[in-house]
């Protein structure tokens, strides 16, 4: 008897429980409903304000569309999560996004919809962005602006540092002068130049696979110090839970369409400009590889960690001599080859020969790989 009246508690527990996230759920679904309603009847109410001329700054029209429509977008995906209907997750930030976006564009094109005037540019520039940065905003708050898979533990991070203490003793100086300046100067010139590509980008690779824009590797720096390096996300989300932190293959499965585009082009690497602005990495220095690869790299092969004598670089012998998937040996031969000969006319080499692979060669048929000769004459 004890034991049925246990077992009939227990089960009213959870029972309990699961009427409770039932009642939550539906509280939730019941608050977004009214607040989706109250940002409709709001839009109606700017678009009457519009229509009589009582806002007349194109600016601050083109901010409350913006702002409006971003929290309709950041609705709608929060409605369709918690009514379900059977839609995949994907679909769901893809969807909210359509919605708010051919609201829009509705807008714009059929005036008489929203009884106002709606005929400059910008109007509809800033109804579709404000529902893409809803989209972005909501898969932000559900999965993260970038995804950090695996990182090393401290102790790891600290063994490899000691490490390289150990092995490396005193590091180059840095030619901070010329190469940092260059660096710098650069970085600047590419970010500026590049920021309507970052956005194409990110659009294509969420509308892929909705989830971080960005993916975070934990890799090793000069002298062994760990640093978070920038790319853009390649793979599907989450690609490492089963096969742990692995290099990529040729044929991976794992990798986005978009993705194998970009890690062509190397246009997935774009970000880590940023991290040559934090002083963190250089345009040319040997390629970073990730802290916890390096930690088994070192146990084999502890010369591994004169590499590291300098700065890690976006553009690196080893891949340009080379390719993408040399062993760890024969990277660290290239890679000592550049530390002793390293100069701003040879990083300039460098860069243009990554270039020319990255944007020519690679997209020839009969290339075989080799890099062009006057590349290794000194």
């Amino acid at each position: 008897m004890e034991e049925k009246s246990k077992i009939l508690a227990y089960e009213t527990e959870g029972l309990g429980e699961s009427q409770c996230l039932s009642h939550q759920r539906y509280l939730s679904l019941l608050i977004y409903l009214i607040g989706f309603s109250f940002l409709l009847v709001t839009l109606q109410r700017v678009c009457a304000v519009f229509s009589l001329g009582l806002i007349k700054s194109l600016f601050w029209q083109n901010l409350i569309l913006f702002a409006a429509f971003f929290a309709l977008t950041f609705l709608i995906q929060r409605l369709l999560l918690y009514c379900g209907w059977g839609v995949r997750r994907a679909w769901r930030y893809r969807l909210a996004f359509l919605a708010g976006a051919g609201l829009g564009i509705c807008l714009w094109f059929f005036p008489q919809m929203s009884a106002a005037t709606w005929n400059h540019p910008t109007i509809l520039a800033s109804t579709i962005g404000g529902a893409l940065a809803g989209a972005w905003m909501v898969t932000a708050v559900d999965l993260g602006l970038a995804e950090v898979n695996l990182p090393p533990s401290r102790e790891v991070k600290e063994k490899v540092r000691e490490q390289h203490q150990e092995l490396i003793g005193g590091a180059l100086p840095d030619p901070r002068v010329i190469k940092y300046s260059f660096d710098v100067f650069l970085a600047f010139l590419v970010l500026i130049a590049s920021a309507p590509i970052w956005l194409v980008i990110a659009f294509l690779i969420w509308w892929e696979d909705p989830g971080p824009i960005f993916f975070v590797k934990n890799s090793v720096g000069r002298r062994g110090a760990n640093f978070l390096q920038l790319k853009f996300r390649t793979m599907v989300w989450n690609a490492e839970k089963e096969t742990g932190p692995v290099l990529a293959a040729k044929d991976d499965k794992r990798l986005l369409f978009i993705g194998r585009f970009l890690r062509k082009t190397a246009l997935d690497e774009l970000p880590q400009v940023i991290n040559i602005l934090r002083g963190e990495m250089s345009f040319v220095g040997p390629r970073p590889q990730r802290t916890i690869l390096v930690n088994e790299y070192i146990k084999d092969i502890p010369k591994y960690a004169l590499r590291h004598r300098v700065r890690p670089g976006l553009a690196g012998l080893a891949q340009v001599a080379g390719n993408y998937y040399v062993t760890p040996l024969q990277k660290l031969r290239y890679d000592r080859i550049y530390v002793s000969h390293m100069s701003l006319w040879f990083d300039l080499k460098i860069l243009l020969c990554a270039c020319l692979i990255v944007f020519w060669l690679r997209w020839q048929k009969d290339w075989n790989g080799c890099p062009p000769p006057w590349l290794l004459e000194r």
